[in-house]
């Protein structure tokens, strides 16, 4: 007979201690609810086994501190992420457009050994925004393209790094070691298609679902004419630049449009700010 005000008692508190979860996030509701009230049915048939009603009032004491305080600290954290993923995407899309404009400054080929690199670490900023912004929706896909553009930019920077510290002018360098800065272009050209790719899936953001693919097609292309200029000078001897080549033409003729479109992916960052947080089912990548 003692089982019934026992499972009555343990109906009752289950579904007030449910109903009080709603003070956590959704987010962490939908995560840890299952798990959490199941604890606490397994606790209260201990409370109410050992110390009967005293235990079962401690043991609310002690669950309704709790739940007030670790419910705070996830609004505050759940906040705080976002409030920093903001902040990434707005730092982000900033970045993007300068780095935009810094691409329209290589096609003058003017102190291109300091500027190509600038140009790679802002627009890398433009992908990291486009990447935070897919949210829980970022995929293999993204964080693919996230890594290969980061190694890309590595290889483009470490080499200016080089240039600087053995004193070697940005000709001498491109002609005895142009591999890596050929492929850092290649790979970041890479990661842009795959993140387009991922940005096609997902529709994150919404007005600008073929920019990133049309950056990463661009930056490719870019590499290879890279490749022509070091083959005009490296094993043709001459100088692409004066008269301009074909090689030349081509390398200031890419650096426009990928100026261009780096600065309205800033400029779209900035317009789509928020990322997404929703769980709505999408491709799979």
């Amino acid at each position: 007979m003692n089982n019934f005000p026992q499972a009555n008692s343990i109906l009752a508190s289950v579904r007030i201690y449910r109903a009080l979860l709603v003070a956590y996030p959704k987010k962490f509701r939908e995560h840890y609810e299952t798990q959490m009230v199941q604890v606490f049915r397994d606790s209260f048939r201990e409370a109410y086994h050992h110390n009967g009603m005293p235990g079962v009032i401690e043991l609310w004491i002690h669950t309704f501190v709790d739940l007030v305080i670790t419910a705070l600290i996830e609004h505050v954290a759940e906040r705080s992420k976002n409030m920093f993923s903001q902040r990434m995407i707005g730092w982000g899309s900033i970045a993007s457009a300068i780095g935009g404009f810094m691409w329209l400054l290589v096609a003058t080929a003017y102190q291109i050994e300091a500027i190509m690199p600038m140009a790679f670490l802002l627009t890398l900023g433009g992908l990291i925004a486009l990447h935070i912004l897919q949210g829980k929706q970022v995929g293999s896909l993204s964080w693919t393209g996230f890594i290969l553009g980061i190694l890309g930019t590595g290889m483009v920077v470490l080499m200016f790094v080089w240039d600087v510290i053995t004193g070697t002018s940005y000709l001498e360098s491109f002609i005895l070691a142009p591999l890596p800065r050929v492929l850092g272009v290649g790979l970041f050209g890479i990661s842009c298609i795959l993140l387009g790719l991922r940005t096609l899936q997902t529709k994150i953001p919404p007005h600008v679902r073929w920019l990133t693919l049309a950056l990463g097609i661009l930056q490719i292309g870019f590499s290879f004419s890279l490749w022509l200029v070091y083959d005009s000078i490296a094993i043709k001897g001459i100088d692409p630049w004066y008269p301009p080549t074909f090689p030349a033409y081509t390398f200031m003729f890419l650096t426009f449009p990928i100026g261009i479109l780096w600065m309205a992916m800033g400029i779209s960052l900035a317009t789509n700010s928020q990322p997404q947080i929703s769980d709505h089912t999408q491709a799979s990548a």
